[in-house]
């Protein structure tokens, strides 16, 4: 009784350890790759603020937010790749025979792979369900604010800048921040309107950002100037002169219109349980999906960690990569025909399904197949 005792509490402390080390592997796998994602990510918000798209004060801010966005979907791709990288290193070190020896089968391993799976899967969840939604909404209303700004942050003195402040191109010669002032102003704009097409060009001496009291609504009041329009290899040009020209800037309401989908994954996960439309039920089970990648991937990385000396550990890194990168698109491809009504939400999860038979499969193949030769020797 007292050996049987022992030898549970030396399993108990194998799959503790083993935990702890798959866990270890996902921390560092998934600081690595975020790192490069985020990286890449700054990079384009620098070429943003370069153009005069983006107010430089936001920018940080909006790469802060959008870790999370990022993380939800790097925690079950690292936690693939950190659970093979430390079930390899066992097969490497023939320590899986030992193992084996020791009375450690398949289903113990997979109980011990998928209790970290059910880590992450947490993490996930809270990510999923709460995190992601939160920081995707704040990120959505600071590119809002960062076209509805109270001061000049989106304007860069001496420099021309493309579509700031709403217009096709910008130059401003100087800006008297204590004053609120932008000073020496070149506007370009070409017209959308079909009967109206051609370029605006407006020169002003001076132009202050103002608010209208009763609506709300923000203009760029120009004094001192002289605006022409016209189509370019016409001679058939207008040429209007002004002491004080109000143009309209963009609200932040309109701004918020071009995120489109993106506006659903910022809704609260109590707002997506007690709406009914296609779209928000795709957007709930694609969090829903999230949460149980992580468990599916389990069960796949002891399938395909399994390796020896002469192959090495890293051999079957990428074919699980591939698989990931696959299973993600292929969830991501059936949430947009289920927010379109033209399939069901069980679509879906069929997929899932079918994952976990490919995991289940890939772990008790081989010992299936060592039970079929074993017979046709005798």
């Amino acid at each position: 009784m007292r050996h049987q005792y022992r030898g549970h509490c030396k399993i108990v402390l194998i799959l503790r350890y083993l935990t702890r080390d798959i866990l270890q592997h996902t921390a560092a796998v998934s600081v690595v790759i975020l790192l490069i994602v985020v990286s890449g990510q700054f990079v384009r918000l620098l070429g943003d603020v370069a153009q005069g798209d983006l107010a430089v004060g936001f920018l940080l801010s909006i790469l802060t937010l959008s870790i999370p966005n990022y993380l939800e979907l790097i925690l079950p791709m690292a936690f693939l790749i950190g659970a093979m990288l430390a079930l390899g290193r066992l097969y490497m070190d023939s320590e899986m025979v030992i193992l084996s020896g020791s009375g450690l089968g398949p289903l113990e391993l997979a109980r011990a792979v998928s209790v970290s799976g059910l880590v992450i899967a947490a993490c996930s969840a809270v990510l999923a369900f709460g995190i992601t939604p939160w920081s995707r909404d704040q990120a959505l209303q600071l590119m809002a604010d960062a076209t509805d700004e109270q001061g000049l942050a989106a304007f860069v003195a001496g420099r021309f800048q493309r579509r700031a402040g709403g217009f096709d191109t910008v130059y401003a010669n100087s800006i008297d921040n204590d004053q609120g002032t932008l000073l020496g102003l070149f506007l370009a704009q070409r017209s959308s309107d079909f009967e109206n097409e051609g370029i605006t060009i407006t020169y002003a001496e001076s132009g202050q950002i103002v608010r209208d009291a009763s609506t709300g609504a923000r203009y760029l009041e120009l004094t001192m100037g002289r605006r022409y329009h016209g189509v370019p290899g016409d001679l058939d040009y207008r040429v209007t002169e002004f002491d004080v020209l109000g143009e309209r800037l963009p609200d932040a309401e309109l701004s918020e219109q071009q995120f489109g989908d993106k506006l659903l994954d910022a809704m609260p996960s109590s707002e997506l349980f007690q709406a009914h439309t296609p779209a928000t039920r795709a957007t709930l089970h694609w969090r829903f999906s999230l949460v149980w990648m992580p468990i599916s991937l389990a069960l796949l990385a002891l399938g395909l960690a399994r390796t020896d000396k002469r192959r090495g550990r890293y051999i079957m890194m990428l074919p699980a990569v591939i698989f990931y990168l696959v299973y993600l698109v292929g969830v991501s491809s059936l949430r947009t025909q289920v927010a379109a009504g033209d399939l069901s939400a069980l679509a879906l999860w069929s997929l899932h399904l079918g994952v976990l038979l490919v995991s289940v499969g890939l772990i008790y193949w081989p010992l299936w197949s060592i039970q079929r030769i074993r017979p046709a020797q005798q």
